[in-house]
């Protein structure tokens, strides 16, 4: 398992860069996603992220996370079956906004770090395949989403069951104003 992280950004990060790895190799393992794939973890500024955000959606101010799809999983697994080859995995980049992601914390009754989590393990997701544009997809995203993040708390020796997310992958949720004085 590859993970490369690049930290644009002179905030401190809620949660450490080795947690971050420890993460995702965490959800390659309950995936079973072979471990020569790699993955890219971007942490960046309120502004870059806005940036981004008006590139890559067409939407004003930032967000908190931000996922790019890489190659398909199952299509490359194919092909290596097939072709009886190895050929690289990269499933694509994860971008993280620790400023944007602290500041919506306290409305969904979460620590910076607790949120932080929960978006990487959401991004991740995201490259492996899930959505949530509609209710029905956003339930199950939701629902992955616990299961790992009660099993990383399991590993830091937290009681898992102490571990709550809400509803926070329904874009209609976003607030795209929210954060513009930040980004001044």
């Amino acid at each position: 398992m590859s993970v490369e992280i690049a930290v644009k950004t002179e905030t401190a990060l809620p949660i450490p860069t080795e947690e971050i790895s420890q993460t995702i190799a965490v959800i390659f393992e309950m995936y079973q996603i072979p471990q020569d794939a790699t993955i890219s973890v971007g942490i960046v500024d309120v502004q870059e992220m806005a940036d981004l955000n008006r590139a890559w959606r067409s939407m004003e101010g930032p967000t908190d996370v931000l996922a790019f799809e890489g190659d398909d999983l199952e299509e490359i697994l194919e092909l290596r079956q097939t072709l009886h080859e190895e050929i690289p995995i990269e499933l694509g980049d994860v971008i993280l906004a620790p400023d944007v992601i602290a500041a919506q914390a306290p409305e969904f009754g979460s620590t910076p770090a607790e949120e932080f989590r929960l978006m990487l393990v959401h991004g991740v997701l995201h490259l492996l395949g899930y959505d949530h544009l509609i209710d029905e997809d956003a339930e199950e995203m939701e629902a992955e989403e616990l299961v790992i993040l009660q099993r990383l708390a399991e590993l830091r020796g937290e009681d898992p069951l102490c571990v709550r997310i809400g509803p926070t992958t329904r874009h209609l949720f976003d607030k795209p104003d929210m954060y513009e004085r930040e980004a001044e």
